[in-house]
């Protein structure tokens, strides 16, 4: 039997994310973990799925980056508002609130600046608004409904420029349901480009688990 490769091993770790985006560890701080395993795919994918840069090798050194790359050329084909990405369009209904005191309030529209874009245009605004901005771009998103002294955070707001040096700026609501929802399709495009669609490499890893997490001395 062969060693394990670092694609892998790198597939192992994207999966895992995947995993929890999908059926999360129990917490009370859904939103909170949310957005930290959907920021860690979309940083992660964001960097390998753009090796190569805009002008990639015609003959690549290594395949596994070239499998990286089509995920890039999958999600220029693909606008961020439609399905399987389904960017909310709608403020959501707080469920949480409901329960706590009477009919949610929600429905007002948002994201109106992303009806066009494509989905690797989003990926990459994205990226660049959480890893570069310069200054304040993204604030919590949170709604003050029933008792006083309870706020419900709902997700999260973040502004950014359009484009580099470009003096509009982009605005998001990112609500829970989009960062799972985006967030896991994301992960499976990427897992599924990088074993190249192989069973045997997607069982090795994911249904025996030959890639352990170390714990590391104190």
């Amino acid at each position: 039997m062969g060693g394990i490769s670092n694609a892998q091993v790198e597939w192992a770790l994207i999966n895992r994310l995947k995993a929890m985006l999908d059926d999360p560890p129990k917490t009370k701080f859904n939103i909170t973990q949310a957005f930290s395993i959907f920021s860690t795919i979309l940083l992660w994918s964001k960097n390998r799925a753009w090796v190569g840069g805009n002008n990639p090798p015609p003959v690549w050194a290594d395949p596994i980056d070239a499998r990286a790359h089509a995920v890039r050329q999958q999600l220029q084909n693909e606008r961020i508002i439609d399905p399987p990405w389904l960017l909310s369009l709608h403020e959501p209904a707080l469920v949480s609130a409901k329960k706590d005191h009477g009919a949610a309030l929600a429905g007002a529209a948002v994201n109106s600046d992303f009806h066009a874009m494509s989905a690797d245009q989003f990926v990459n605004w994205l990226r660049n608004a959480l890893g570069h901005g310069d200054g304040r771009t993204i604030y919590p998103l949170h709604r003050h409904q029933g008792p006083a002294d309870k706020t419900w955070l709902t997700g999260f707001y973040i502004e950014f420029n359009e484009a580099l040096n470009s003096p509009n700026k982009l605005h998001l609501h990112l609500y829970e349901a989009d960062m799972r929802r985006i967030g896991s399709h994301l992960a499976h495009l990427f897992c599924k480009s990088l074993s190249g669609d192989d069973e045997y490499f997607e069982a090795e890893i994911g249904t025996k688990q030959r890639v352990k997490e170390a714990k590391s001395a104190a």
